[in-house]
């Protein structure tokens, strides 16, 4: 999921309709479709975060390229598990003028997140009778945790059902586009042929690194 600014960005035009007859036209021949999670499936604001944050005091121009935890980049390290919800929660504490609870941080965090699009899982079904789906998402736990929370986990299975493999950054400790990142995901597929996999990300240099990896990709805008 793409890193949010608490310096208010433009907000992000609504996610593009997901279309299983029109992801089939670009995939092609391929036998695998690996979708990104944020603006593929599920919209985000990354403004309702930069909202939320600067509520809690942080100051306007804050920007979570800032984050910093020991030697890491706090929002790369989580969404790599290389720290903890509450390692990073720390680091948000730093920059804020307020003191917060744990809620207050997470509330604040997950607010970029909105809705699956209502006629998803009809539309992955689908997709899901011609080629073998999984989702590759660069994320981290607090994000999925309230996905389930908001989905309910029954629901949540049911859509994680419509994916052979769900691929989250924080479980791989790999975050796109890091080349490495398209070669586990190969090896876990047990793929000799990386032109087998069609790749859906809104991320262009994620998209880029993919097709420099050898799988069909195209940027979902």
């Amino acid at each position: 999921m793409p890193l949010f600014t608490p310096a208010l960005p433009a907000p992000l035009p609504p996610i593009r309709r997901f279309r299983a007859h029109e992801i089939a036209e670009w995939a092609g021949d391929a036998r695998h479709i690996v979708l990104d999670f944020g603006k593929v499936l599920i919209d985000i604001e990354p403004r309702l975060s930069a909202e939320a944050f600067t509520a809690l005091g942080a100051r306007p121009t804050f920007t979570v390229g800032e984050l910093g935890y020991k030697t890491h980049n706090a929002y790369q390290a989580i969404e790599t598990d290389a720290i903890s919800s509450a390692e990073f929660r720390g680091a948000f504490r730093q920059h804020l003028r307020y003191a917060a609870a744990d809620s207050s941080i997470d509330r604040a965090w997950n607010a970029l997140l909105l809705d699956l699009q209502p006629w998803l899982m009809g539309q992955l079904r689908a997709l899901g009778q011609n080629y073998t789906l999984h989702i590759l998402s660069n994320t981290n736990r607090i994000h999925i945790d309230e996905v389930k929370r908001r989905l309910g986990l029954r629901a949540y299975a049911e859509f994680t059902r419509c994916f052979q493999n769900v691929f989250y950054s924080y479980d791989l400790g790999l975050r796109k586009p890091d080349p490495s990142i398209y070669q586990a995901v190969d090896r876990h597929l047990g793929l000799k042929d990386p032109s087998q996999v069609f790749f859906l990300d809104d991320n262009a240099a994620n998209v880029e690194a993919a097709l420099q990896h050898g799988w069909k990709a195209k940027q979902f805008i």
